[in-house]
């Protein structure tokens, strides 16, 4: 299970990394191909990582909701910090009610 964890942090986090980069990206891809070059090689390698880690997650727990669940919780988490880290911005007013009611309804579906 701490291998399946692992792989999807790193998947997550690589996932979030790439899109957040390639938004970023000045130009678009017809105009310069090879500056989404590194964003779709990124996303690559975390769609690799995450596929094992569901494999490893779900033959660890036989419970392929307990796998999702951790997923999403940890895009849920993973998220803000990787995009502040990158931006320096911080969501706005309805960003932020979005995020805490998507959170809600998140701890709603694991608890209830």
């Amino acid at each position: 299970m701490a291998a399946a964890l692992t792989l999807m942090i790193f998947g997550e986090i690589l996932t979030i990394y790439s899109e957040v980069y390639a938004s970023k990206l000045p130009s678009s891809p017809s105009e310069a191909p090879l500056s989404f070059l590194k964003p779709l090689i990124l996303i690559c390698i975390a769609g690799v990582s995450l596929v094992f880690a569901y494999w490893l997650g779900y033959q660890a727990t036989g419970n392929i909701w307990v796998v999702t669940v951790a997923s999403l919780t940890l895009l849920l988490v993973l998220e803000p910090i990787v995009i502040y880290a990158m931006l320096k911005e911080l969501p706005e007013r309805g960003a932020l009610i979005g995020f805490i009611l998507g959170a809600t309804g998140l701890i709603a579906t694991v608890t209830l």
